[in-house]
C-alpha cells in the first residue's frame, strides 16, 4: 500500500514556510507521495487569491508536491469548519493516508484532546449559549473551554490561528483512517498575510525574497500580466452583486444569519470603498473574515446554487510525473476524476452545478485580471 501525505492549503502565495512543511512532513511520516487539496482563485479568508489558482498549483508541483487537486470555491468561502472537511473529503478520496498541518502548538496530543472535546454534545450546548451573548463563533469555543473541567487547562490553544484549523482537521479526520501529523509554526518566516501586504505596498523585491528559490519565478511569471490580484480590484462588481441580490438575496448565502443582511444592506447605502463597508458592517459577533466570505458569496451567486453536502467531484490542477503515477487510483474512487474537458460527462446534475459556480468563479477572477491588466 503507498504512503501518500495530504495537505490542504493555499499558498497565497507559497513562502519558506510551506516548503519547509512540505519537506519536514514528508521526512518524518515517511510518505512516497504528497497531494495537496488547495483553493482555487479565491480563498478561506474571504478574498481573489493574489495569483491565480493555476500558477499556485504549479509551484506546489515545483516545490515538491505530487498532485493537486482543487477545493471549489463552494467550500473555499466556508467557515473553518466547512472548509476543513471539504479538505480533508478530498484527501481521502485521493487515498492519503497520513495528514500533515501547521499549528502554533505542534502538540498533536493536545490538539487531539480539545478537538474530542469539542464534538461533545455538552460542549456544542455550551458554545450556543455563549453565542447568544452575541460574540463570535471563535470566542464562544474560547469561553466554552475556559468554563469547562475538562478543558481549561486546553484553552490557550484557541489563541493560535492555526491551531483552530488544525483543531478542524481532526476533527473532520475522526471517522477516517488518515494518520494526523503536525508541523509547529515558528515564526521564522513572513507569513503569506506579510507577504500579500508588501506586494499590495509596492515591496515587490522584499516580498520575493520570502518565496523559495524553486518557486520565485514561476510566481513572478504569474504577477506579469495582471500584477497582484485584491479584493479591491472587484469592488464594483461586489457593489453591484449586493444590490442586484437585495436583502432577502443576500439572507440566502451560507455566511449571513440573524439579520446581517439588513446591517448590510444599510451600509450599502452609504458606502464609498469596499473597505468603509466592511468597516462599516463589523461588529464583535462579525469579523472581517466572514463578512469578506459574505461578500464573495454574494458576487459568485451562491444564491444560485443548492447548497452540496460533500465535494461531488475530484478536479486535478496539476501533477508531476510521479504524480500522474496517482491517477489510476484516484479513477476509481468515490469521486469523478476531472482531468480533462471530456470528463464533465462522468458528473450529476448537482455536481455539474456546482463546477459551473466553479467557472464562473473563474471568469470573475479572470476579469479582475484583464482589468487590472489595462
Amino acid at each position: 500500500m503507498k504512503k501518500i501525505l495530504g495537505i490542504v492549503a493555499e499558498y497565497n502565495p507559497m513562502h519558506y514556510g510551506h516548503s519547509y512543511q512540505l519537506n519536514l512532513a514528508s521526512g518524518q511520516t515517511g510518505c512516497e507521495y504528497t497531494v495537496i487539496a488547495m483553493s482555487g482563485d479565491f480563498v478561506q479568508r474571504g478574498e481573489p487569491a493574489i495569483v491565480d489558482k493555476w500558477t499556485r498549483a504549479k509551484m506546489a508541483v515545483a516545490a515538491g508536491a505530487d498532485l493537486v487537486a482543487e477545493i471549489p470555491a463552494w467550500f473555499s468561502l466556508q467557515s473553518a469548519e466547512g472548509f476543513a472537511r471539504a479538505g480533508v473529503r478530498l484527501l481521502q478520496c485521493c487515498g492519503v493516508t497520513h495528514m500533515s498541518f501547521g499549528s502554533e502548538s505542534g502538540d498533536i496530543d493536545e490538539l487531539s484532546q480539545l478537538a474530542r472535546w469539542l464534538q461533545k454534545p455538552q460542549t456544542q450546548g455550551d458554545i450556543r449559549s455563549q453565542l447568544q451573548t452575541g460574540i463570535t463563533y471563535a470566542a464562544a469555543v474560547q469561553q466554552a473551554a475556559e468554563e469547562s473541567q475538562a478543558a481549561a487547562h486546553l484553552g490557550h490553544l484557541l489563541r493560535g490561528a492555526n491551531n483552530i484549523l488544525a483543531i478542524e482537521y481532526l476533527r473532520a479526520l475522526e471517522k477516517t483512517p488518515i494518520i494526523a501529523h503536525t508541523v509547529k509554526r515558528t515564526g521564522q518566516h513572513p507569513n503569506a498575510s506579510q507577504i500579500r501586504l508588501l506586494l499590495a505596498r509596492g515591496g515587490d523585491s522584499e516580498a520575493f525574497s520570502h518565496i523559495p528559490p524553486c518557486v520565485r519565478d514561476i510566481f513572478i511569471e504569474g504577477l506579469k500580466t495582471t500584477g497582484p490580484i485584491f479584493a479591491e480590484d472587484l469592488a464594483q462588481a461586489i457593489f453591484y452583486a449586493l444590490i442586484s441580490l437585495g436583502s432577502k438575496g443576500i439572507s440566502s448565502l451560507p455566511a449571513c444569519s440573524e439579520g446581517l443582511e439588513n446591517r448590510l444592506c444599510h451600509a450599502l447605502s452609504q458606502a464609498q470603498s469596499l473597505q468603509g463597508l466592511l468597516e462599516a458592517v463589523k461588529t464583535r459577533r462579525y469579523p472581517y473574515t466572514r463578512i469578506q466570505r459574505l461578500l464573495m458569496q454574494a458576487l459568485l451567486r451562491f444564491d444560485t446554487v443548492k447548497s452540496p453536502e460533500q465535494v461531488p467531484y475530484l478536479h486535478v490542477l496539476a501533477a508531476s510525473p510521479r504524480g500522474k503515477e496517482l491517477l489510476p487510483g484516484l479513477a476509481q474512487s468515490k469521486l469523478p476524476l476531472l482531468y480533462s474537458a471530456r470528463d464533465m460527462r462522468k458528473l450529476d446534475s448537482g455536481a455539474m452545478a456546482l463546477l459551473d459556480l466553479e467557472l464562473y468563479a473563474e471568469r470573475v477572477y479572470q476579469m479582475a485580471q484583464r482589468l487590472k491588466g489595462n
